[in-house]
């Protein structure tokens, strides 16, 4: 199911490609790029409240006031920050398809290993029953390519 959903994003070639190269590999590099994008995507949630506040500093504004500022700005969801997500899970869920599928030790998984430790098995458990559900509505937040 999931090497069906891949070919609505990608090449039969590069999905094939990505498959053979990785299953000897594992996907060390794919959970790299995936926690690049998560991790860009909360400093610059970081930055954005960062500025907030500063600006509200530079009014003389009570601490307690840039304080709020910066945090509220630090969690208010920006553009783009869904297909970022969907992008590095997208890469998430198809390391953890390469490792299956080249009958790799799933503790070695250097994607199933990085999904744990930051959503847990709870959320884990979310995201491999919703895969499937979650590519069938990426094509709709994800802008045509070309």
């Amino acid at each position: 199911m999931i090497a069906g959903r891949a070919g609505a994003y990608v090449s039969d070639e590069t999905w094939k490609a990505l498959v053979k190269k990785h299953r000897r590999r594992g996907c060390d590099d794919l959970a790299s790029l995936a926690r690049a994008i998560l991790q860009g995507k909360e400093q610059l949630h970081a930055a954005v409240g960062r500025a907030a506040g500063g600006l509200l500093g530079l009014f003389l504004r009570p601490p307690i006031a840039r304080v709020f500022a910066r945090e509220l700005a630090a969690r208010i969801p920006l553009p783009g920050e869904a297909e970022l997500t969907a992008a590095a899970r997208g890469l998430q869920i198809a390391g953890i398809y390469v490792c299956l599928t080249g009958e790799r030790d799933l503790a070695g998984c250097a994607c199933l290993r990085d999904v744990l430790k930051v959503e847990g098995m709870e959320q884990f458990k979310k995201l491999a029953e919703g895969a499937t559900a979650d590519w069938l509505e990426l094509p709709g937040r994800v802008p045509a390519l070309g």
